[in-house]
């Protein structure tokens, strides 16, 4: 069985990755990005290749398979905000 803090890193990368899908979801449904802030999608594209690199360079899973996901969702949020804002 899975020690404690690999459970609780597991539901946190779950967490983290799924961080934007709601907005992209909402965002690709409704067709309206004109609330959401450019500031705030290229921070998030930004956060999620630095902690890309990071987890990389320290051969840390966890870390760059849940940032690759959020980069995803940042990334497509970009390109609906692009298409629709």
């Amino acid at each position: 069985m899975a020690d404690l803090a690999t459970v609780f890193g597991l539901l946190g990368s779950v967490c983290a990755a799924s961080l934007f899908l709601p907005q992209v979801w909402a965002s690709y449904t409704s067709r309206k990005t004109r609330d959401l802030a450019w500031p705030g999608i290229i921070i998030g594209i930004l956060n999620g290749a630095l902690w890309i690199a990071y987890g990389l360079l320290k051969s840390d899973p966890f870390i760059y398979v849940t940032n690759a996901a959020l980069l995803v969702g940042a990334c497509l949020l970009a390109l609906l905000k692009k298409k629709y804002g």
